[in-house]
């Protein structure tokens, strides 16, 4: 009886019957969608299914290898215009165009340093006292106060006989002993004892640095500070030490040498400063393994586990055995609870509220144990269903085993279009107006650690003494617009590239699964369908791209709205705006369910 429930009458119903149909969202018969050839091989008979590539159709069914339309044409037409404005833009903010909206940007002005006049290292022309010109001067020295100097390159070397001051400072001790090269730095051995007093006394100011090992960062030098020398403190004072001793490995004698303290801003927090130095530090180390590991082995143990499940019975196995597993620990979990709250009631060892409350709890977990018992046994037809679609899924892929590389592929195309987005991008962001702007710390005893917004700096672009110096963009309206588009082209194109592989899967897995012949399906398969998508389904991927960018696009001006009133002190604003991203974040999540199906 089940053999021929299962082979023979279905079989009898689609050579007798045309009312079976197949419709554009199942992929069975009347409501059976993913049924396997094991479990029913009516629809290989079917003669609408002969009907397969002839280019012909009847009713609402339309054969999948039949005659094919572009569809939503519109829409892909409007993203090819959106690609076309969004390198117009990039080429104004390059400068490739000239525009009078959109003035030409210079990335340098993002990741080069300021210093304590305001002034962009490598960037802005401006002439300090020595006669130098901040333009010929690319990296950002730091200064024991927060501040930075313009130098032509970052020390290789640890030398406390050198120092690297403030302009005017480094002016006026060239006039009084005399410059020993272009850079303005003294050395111990050509100066006499007021010389190194008047450096002392200006390192002491916060005025003067010495010449310290850095790393060259983008525009910065970071020094390497070492301990013995250096000692760093969390307040604004300078401390002030004696001389110390130490040992030089070159004659092996006993030198004497001042000790410099450099003043590190309590503002800085440093246990923020190691974490992410660790974190940094961790992912270099662990690169390889990450990429090994982390790419190429969860492919391989990927497809290993798609030839594993296609074994008979093994997918089912699993399945059950996790869901049955869950209602085991739930019922345990139960026991354990009641078996501790009577120990507790007994020994009073903890509190009667404590004991009545864990035992209340077992109640509550034998509950949802059987709760998760009556819904698997509701959905169990469904479970069964997904098991099979599951395993159809990994005999399909192990058809068309190129469909594992499409991934890569999608990715790939992302990357490179982030490239050139990104160009753009950060030419319209250095595009803006700087302006130098002062971070000075808070006098309240409860925000000692923290710092007032920004302030504008004077006239000569130098903060009091105590703040730090910072650049800001300032961006015109236009400028701004722009920026939003860019980011709403971003959305657009990347939600396109998932969407035209959620196309060709589908359009991959619906081939092979209404083939004659799946011995014969490989990856031309795969590539037929990616033609089809191709030539004739893009604009059904831009129009449901398109919805889900518009709603990302309200969710990121929802955030910047909420961070300005969250830096103007509106809670309640807050609390609104977050309430309507949650809800955008719903919509987004539906829009992309319906977009997969």
């Amino acid at each position: 009886f089940i053999f021929a429930k299962a082979f023979w009458f279905p079989r009898i119903m689609s050579k007798y019957f045309s009312t079976i149909q197949f419709r554009s969202n199942e992929v069975g018969i009347k409501g059976e969608p993913c049924v396997n050839n094991e479990e029913m091989t009516a629809h290989p008979e079917d003669q609408k299914l002969a009907k397969e590539g002839s280019g012909e159709s009847s009713g609402d069914y339309s054969p999948i290898g039949g005659k094919r339309r572009c569809t939503d044409i519109l829409f892909l037409l409007l993203l090819i215009g959106a690609w076309t404005a969004m390198t117009g833009v990039g080429l104004a903010a390059t400068g490739v165009i000239e525009s009078e909206y959109i003035q030409k940007g210079d990335p340098r002005r993002l990741v080069n340093g300021m210093d304590y006049h305001g002034n962009l290292c490598g960037v802005t022309n401006y002439v300090i006292p020595s006669g130098e010109d901040t333009i010929e001067l690319p990296k950002a020295y730091p200064m024991p106060s927060g501040f930075s100097v313009c130098v032509k390159s970052c020390p290789t070397e640890t030398n406390y006989d050198l120092y690297t001051c403030e302009y005017e400072v480094q002016h006026g001790i060239d006039n009084l002993f005399g410059a020993s090269d272009l850079t303005g730095n003294l050395t111990y051995d050509n100066a006499d004892d007021a010389k190194k007093s008047l450096y002392l006394f200006y390192a002491s100011r916060k005025q003067c640095m010495p010449q310290i090992e850095s790393i060259s960062f983008l525009g910065y030098c970071i020094p390497k500070l070492p301990t013995d020398k250096l000692i760093l403190t969390d307040s604004n004072s300078i401390q002030e030490n004696s001389t110390e001793t130490y040992s030089t490995e070159a004659n092996n004698s006993t030198e004497t040498n001042s000790t410099v303290s450099i003043s590190v801003a309590s503002t800085v927090s440093s246990k923020r400063t190691d974490f992410f130095d660790e974190v940094m530090a961790d992912l270099t180390n662990v690169r390889y393994v990450i990429f090994g590991f982390g790419c190429g082995m969860s492919l391989g143990l990927g497809i290993l586990f798609l030839i594993i499940i296609q074994l008979p019975g093994l997918l089912s196995l699993m399945v059950w055995s996790m869901i049955f597993a869950i209602d085991f620990s739930l019922i345990a979990a139960a026991y354990y609870a009641k078996d501790v709250s009577v120990r507790w009631a007994a020994s009073g060892t903890r509190s009667g509220n404590e004991a009545a409350a864990l035992f209340i709890a077992h109640y509550v977990l034998y509950g949802l144990a059987g709760l998760w018992l009556m819904t698997v046994l509701f959905l169990r037809k469904r479970i069964v269903l997904a098991i099979s679609c599951v395993r159809e899924a990994a005999k399909a892929i192990a058809s068309m085993p190129v469909i594992t590389v499409f991934p890569v592929i999608q990715v790939l195309g992302l990357v490179a279009f982030s490239v050139v987005w990104g160009l753009y991008m950060a030419f319209l962001a250095s595009s803006g107006e700087v302006v130098a702007r002062c971070l000075c710390p808070v006098t309240n005893e409860t925000l000692s650690s923290s710092l007032v917004e920004s302030v504008e700096s004077n006239n000569d672009g130098i903060c009091d003494d105590g703040c730090l110096t910072h650049k800001d963009l300032e961006y015109s309206r236009n400028t701004k617009y722009a920026g939003w588009y860019l980011l709403f082209t971003w959305f657009w194109t990347s939600q396109f590239i998932v969407a035209v592989g959620q196309l060709v899967v589908a359009l991959s897995i619906s081939l092979w699964y209404f083939s004659r012949n799946r011995n014969l399906v490989k990856n031309a398969t795969f590539f037929r369908a990616l033609c089809l998508v191709s030539f004739y389904h893009l604009g059904t991927a831009a129009f449901g791209s398109l919805i889900i960018a518009i709603v990302k696009t309200i969710r990121a001006i929802l955030t910047y709205i909420q961070k300005k009133a969250a830096k103007s002190k509106l809670r309640v604003a807050v609390v609104i705006l977050s309430i309507l991203k949650c809800l955008l974040w719903c919509v987004e999540k539906c829009l992309k369910f319906f977009n997969k199906q």
